[in-house]
């Protein structure tokens, strides 16, 4: 049945269709990688042009709520944080936060995340913890892969809270720093002072010790805002 849009500009009437898109996807719990119907039903089920059904797409696209790929169409995307992460590069970048500030929310996080692991942890967590840090000693690991394997390990502990919300404040955070480390050629020479920091973290998870947890990551995160001022002197200070 076909919906009656009310008289609206292209913008106004783009982000009505999302809006109605979004909440469909919700009701009808649809999953990760079902696809939405095309465009040309899109357009007669809302009476709408292609050129609105295109914006509403490029605003849940923006939305992190679904992927456009060619001959697929729309199809839903697993939340998580990556339009935030965006948004938070481009407003470091503007100059409209600063990344001590930035920092100091993550200790807040951060710190908050590990106690609750202490608490909530399976034997499955620490196990993917353990192989983390196995990981992040490998000889044979690079800049890239390593970046990867050490903000992987921040995932893993917003996991072991066993809320998913952690994982989707914390990743948008994660995201930045990897942004900013990805092209710093001195990050590797602090990788195992990392993985120290790192495995005391999980020593106190695994001991299910809260507060013995939050000391350690303040202790990391304390260690790692000196060195991210140290590469980010590499650039003249440039973010990115």
């Amino acid at each position: 049945e076909r919906i009656t849009m009310p008289l609206l500009s292209n913008e106004r009437l783009s982000k009505t269709v999302a809006d109605d898109l979004q909440r469909k996807i919700i009701s009808n719990k649809l999953e990760v990688g079902d696809q939405l119907p095309t465009e040309p039903k899109l357009m007669e089920e809302y009476g709408v042009s292609r050129t609105v059904i295109r914006e509403a797409a490029a605003c849940l696209v923006s939305r992190g709520v679904v992927d456009v790929r060619p001959r697929r169409g729309m199809t839903v995307r697993p939340p998580d944080g990556k339009g935030l992460a965006e948004s938070l590069i481009a407003q470091l970048q503007m100059s409209k936060v600063s990344l001590p500030q930035l920092l100091q929310v993550r200790a807040v996080l951060e710190t908050a995340i590990v106690k609750l692991a202490a608490e909530q942890r399976s034997a499955e967590d620490l196990e993917r913890l353990r192989h983390n840090l196995k990981r992040m000693k490998a000889d044979d690991l690079d800049r890239h892969q390593a970046i990867k394997v050490d903000l992987e390990f921040h995932d893993l502990l917003a996991a072991a809270t066993h809320n998913p919300f952690f994982t989707l404040v914390s990743r948008p955070i994660t995201e930045l720093l990897y942004s900013i480390y990805i092209n710093k050629s001195g990050y590797m020479s602090f990788r195992s002072q990392t993985s120290s920091e790192h495995a005391s973290i999980v020593d106190a998870i695994e001991g299910k010790d809260a507060e013995g947890a939050a000391a350690s990551m303040q202790k990391h995160l304390d260690r790692v805002g000196t060195t991210v001022e140290e590469l980010l002197a590499e650039n003249d200070g440039e973010i990115g």
